[in-house]
């Protein structure tokens, strides 16, 4: 999520046109360009041009600088509240790329929200004015940003869907700009694909990401050191990829030419390898990868989750190399910073109540000096309208939230149901009694010992644990599970971590998530509904209302 809004954030900045038109006061091209930099005190200006009778911007520029200002201070009511009232206004309709600007910051906060559908609805009338004025590389922008909503949604067909649009549109142009959103295109792509756990797919797509690199390098224009980043991205990605499916050498040649690229010497280039790393249980590589990140984090303020994630590393890096006692500090501090995080979250929430109210009174004051007297003559109309409309909107939501609720809780009884159904699948006889043996005896290995969990188990993890041949380890688990072995796997986490959920109800999903070996918590929620037809969140509730 949290990658989501960055992205549509820089694709605001992409859109706008900070250079004043013919006859635009030159305070407004002022004002646009400190908006990121100074958000508060470019309010401070806006809210004292609308108490003066001459404005020299015109209202839904006020509005729209607004939204752009309480987005940087990541205020989201605010945020959509300004951007409607752009939007309202008819003179938006002469600047398309405003308009742009104002959908898409609409729909940032309507994704903030889980407003989903309503985000891709804003996006697609933000496709509407970038195909009216022409630009492409906007146009392409929103797909990208409709891809990744519809993924979050977990539409992931819909969202694969909008990434080929843009590949199909995009791939033949020789526009750098246009190129670079296609190789972005790509990496999303790729991402996606890994968690679907469609590795030799990512690997496929990583290649054509690589070839569209060497082309934008043909080509020229590119910002200096871009297609070497976007290099070492895709190879970075590439080496995790082909770790997981099994073709070490292919993940060593990857990881060999990420760190020929310029940016894999830098030590932010560093951590994207780190889950490679861990992959490949290069336990000191890890540390070394880590290690230069620590002064960068550590000058300011630690708590966050880039100092979180980088703790996790270490930690399991230290357990690996068989320093126990220094893993488990780090989780210890890991964990703090985790509840910190949570803490801060809330007081930031109350923080962003307490700036609204206090503007919901400065700008009701204001409405009322200007308009009180419109405001009596319409208040009992929109009284009315506003009751019947909250009635019809409850309604609504209450009958959703029946359905939901049925839906969930059948689906919630179905998991124990067929987490009791493979148990007794497991004691089934077989004709075969010396290969039913072996694998009850494989699996009785793996779940004792709980190496299931941990992040770099893999197909090669089972045949060392087992020490039967790779061909029998197969066999044996696609006769008596009829799974794969990436399946298998998951399918061993998810159960683990239905035991969790109702063993410790007071645990996170996030915690339960890291116990049973998922690094992102997209790959845990995509292995668990796609086993249960639920997500975790749900089912725990259920379990908890039952």
């Amino acid at each position: 999520m949290k990658n989501l809004f960055t992205y549509v954030l820089i694709l605001v900045f992409l859109t706008i046109r900070v250079s004043p038109a013919h006859g635009e006061n030159l305070s407004l091209h002022h004002l646009k360009k400190k908006v990121v930099e100074n958000p508060d005190s470019v309010l401070n200006v806006l809210f004292n041009l609308e108490k003066g009778e001459n404005k020299t911007i015109p209202v839904y520029q006020i509005a729209l600088l607004k939204s752009i200002a309480y987005n940087e201070k990541r205020m989201f009511p605010l945020v959509e509240k300004y951007a409607r009232e752009a939007l309202a206004n008819d003179s938006i309709n002469n600047n398309e790329a405003e308009k742009i600007n104002a959908w898409t910051l609409l729909a940032t906060a309507q994704t903030f929200f889980g407003n989903y559908s309503q985000s891709i609805s804003s996006l697609s009338e933000a496709m509407l004015s970038a195909r009216a004025s022409g630009n492409l590389a906007a146009e392409l922008n929103i797909l990208l940003t409709m891809a990744k909503t519809s993924f979050e949604m977990n539409q992931r067909q819909k969202g694969y869907d909008y990434i080929d649009q843009i590949l199909s549109r995009g791939g033949a142009s020789r526009d750098v700009r246009v190129l670079a959103n296609v190789s972005s295109a790509y990496g999303v792509k790729v991402v996606e694909l890994f968690t679907d756990d469609r590795f030799d797919d990512a690997l496929k797509e990583g290649g054509k990401r690589l070839e569209l690199i060497n082309r934008i390098d043909q080509l020229g224009g590119a910002p200096d050191g871009y297609t070497d980043q976007q290099r070492a991205y895709t190879y970075a990605r590439l080496a995790s990829c082909a770790q997981n499916a099994g073709k070490k050498e292919e993940a060593l040649n990857a990881y060999e030419a990420f760190n020929k690229t310029q940016f894999a010497s830098t030590p932010f280039g560093r951590a994207y390898i780190i889950d490679y790393l861990i992959g490949a249980q290069k336990w000191d590589k890890v540390l070394a990868a880590t290690s230069p990140l620590y002064p960068f984090l550590t000058n300011g303020d630690t708590i966050n989750e880039d100092y979180r994630s980088l703790l996790r590393s270490d930690a399991v890096a230290m357990a690996g190399l068989g320093n126990y006692k220094e893993a488990y500090a780090l989780s210890l501090r890991e964990s703090a910073i985790r509840d910190s995080l949570y803490n801060r979250e809330n007081t930031l929430r109350a923080n962003e109540m307490a700036s609204i109210f206090a503007l919901n009174e400065m700008e009701m004051n204001l409405t009322n000096a200007r308009n009180s007297l419109q405001k009596r003559k319409i208040f009992s109309g929109f009284a009315l309208a506003l009751a019947i409309l909250a009635f019809i909107i409850i309604f609504l939501l209450f009958r959703a939230y029946r359905k939901s609720v049925r839906e969930q809780k059948i689906a919630a009884s179905r998991v124990d149901e067929m987490i009791e159904l493979n148990s007794i699948k497991d004691n089934l006889k077989d004709s075969d009694r010396e290969n039913m043996d072996m694998f009850a005896e494989m699996q009785t290995k793996i779940l004792n010992s709980n190496i299931f969990k941990d992040p770099g188990f893999n197909r090669e993890s089972i045949i060392t644990c087992s020490g039967l041949p790779r061909t029998k380890v197969i066999s044996l688990i696609e006769h008596y599970t009829g799974l794969s072995i990436n399946d298998y796997i998951n399918k061993l986490r998810v159960e683990h971590s239905v035991k969790l959920i109702q063993e410790h109800p007071d645990w996170t999903i996030d915690a339960i998530a890291e116990e049973c070996g998922y690094v992102r918590r997209a790959t845990y929620y995509s292995h668990f509904n796609k086993f249960f037809g639920i997500t975790p969140a749900q089912y725990r509730k259920q379990k908890k209302d039952k």
